[in-house]
């Protein structure tokens, strides 16, 4: 990433960390950090393992993996990976996903999370809905979606305003990773808080395969503490 721009996508801290919590908190749900999820970049047919690449859609595609701000800035992206990955295993070979396993504090602070939705790892510093079974976790699961519909925003905002989005016809998945980042860069230089969604731009948005990891312990019972202040 170039030097002079890499200024553009920065993960929150000091005060830009406080207001990305507090714009999330307005949004239903407090001590969050960001919102994580992935979408599909449509490309040509690779040259190289093009089987890899093409996804359960039956078209070729990269994953962009992003995690943005109340204020839909992305904080950090991961560009790249092949269309037939699901949200976990991209989710997995994030800068983010390492810093988390090794020194969490580092990105979350000690009481603040990460919110992403059920095809990611449940962590002590990410996470998700409970599955649905029809008791006392809906209030919880309505205000988490409520909240990390950001990063869908995000997304359908960046696909409206690049166009080129929608289809890179680039032989090389390196330059489409580097397209697709700067891309991001320039949404977070441009974005307005007056920008607004429309229908056409929501509809470009297009997930990534769900396929639910197994919990972990201990990021359970962070949640349940979360699920019983509400």
């Amino acid at each position: 990433m170039n030097v002079h721009l890499a200024h553009h996508l920065t993960w929150p801290v000091g005060d830009a960390l406080q207001l990305a919590e507090i714009g999330l908190a307005r949004a239903g749900f407090p001590r969050t950090i960001s919102a994580v999820d992935g979408c599909h970049i449509a490309i040509r047919r690779p040259r190289a393992n093009p089987n890899a690449y093409l996804n359960r859609n039956q078209y070729y595609s990269i994953i962009l993996t992003a995690f943005c701000d109340s204020r839909r800035r992305f904080c950090h992206v991961t560009a790249g990976h092949p269309g037939s990955w699901h949200d976990a295993r991209a989710f997995r070979h994030t800068a983010v996903a390492t810093a988390l396993a090794e020194e969490p504090r580092f990105l979350v602070p000690e009481g603040m999370h990460i919110i992403g939705d059920s095809a990611y790892p449940l962590l002590p510093q990410l996470t998700k809905p409970y599955r649905d079974n029809g008791h006392l976790t809906a209030r919880f699961n309505q205000r988490l979606h409520s909240a990390r519909v950001v990063i869908e925003h995000a997304f359908g905002l960046l696909k409206g305003k690049f166009r080129r989005l929608n289809y890179l016809y680039m032989a090389r998945v390196e330059d489409i990773r580097q397209a697709v980042t700067a891309c991001c860069i320039l949404h977070n230089i441009c974005i307005e808080p007056a920008d607004r969604l429309n229908a056409e731009d929501a509809a470009v948005f297009d997930a990534v395969e769900h396929v639910e990891p197994h919990d972990n312990p201990q990021a359970a019972a962070y949640r349940d503490g979360l699920c019983n202040n509400f």
